[in-house]
């Protein structure tokens, strides 16, 4: 069993079955993947707009697997922030990589390029051509 850890746009994707995402997370659940997310993209994510019937899709997929931030976590954001040139506009992203890191969690987006130069710090991300 593997852990997956949902960005945004993963989560708004479990709206339309017909989404390369949902797709690729029910493939991923299937072969025994373990949803979550964390506190910072749920934020995201209930800052809406949402319908109830989404949010309740969603809630059942990560069941109580939301992960707080802790103080590795934000740590471990302010090392990424610095190490990748200080971007403004990319403290959630950071703070979203490093609950994956310190979690061993794979994440899902479909944000490649926002993620990627967190790889070499030990960001997995999910390949949905794989999935």
């Amino acid at each position: 069993m593997y852990q997956l850890l949902l960005d945004t746009n993963a989560l708004i994707a479990l709206s339309d079955p017909h989404h390369e995402m949902f797709q690729a997370i029910e493939a991923s659940l299937r072969r025994g993947a373990r949803a979550s997310t964390c506190s910072v993209v749920w934020h995201e994510y209930v800052g809406g707009p949402l319908l109830d019937k989404d949010r309740a899709r969603a809630l059942r997929v990560i069941q109580s697997r939301m992960i707080a931030l802790e103080r590795r976590n934000a740590e471990m954001a302010a090392e990424l922030y610095n190490a990748t040139g200080r971007r403004r506009g990319s403290t959630a992203d950071c703070l979203i990589a490093s609950v994956a890191i310190n979690t061993k969690a794979e994440l899902m987006t479909l944000k490649i390029s926002d993620f990627e130069l967190f790889v070499p710090y030990g960001l997995l991300l999910t390949d949905l051509s794989a999935a």
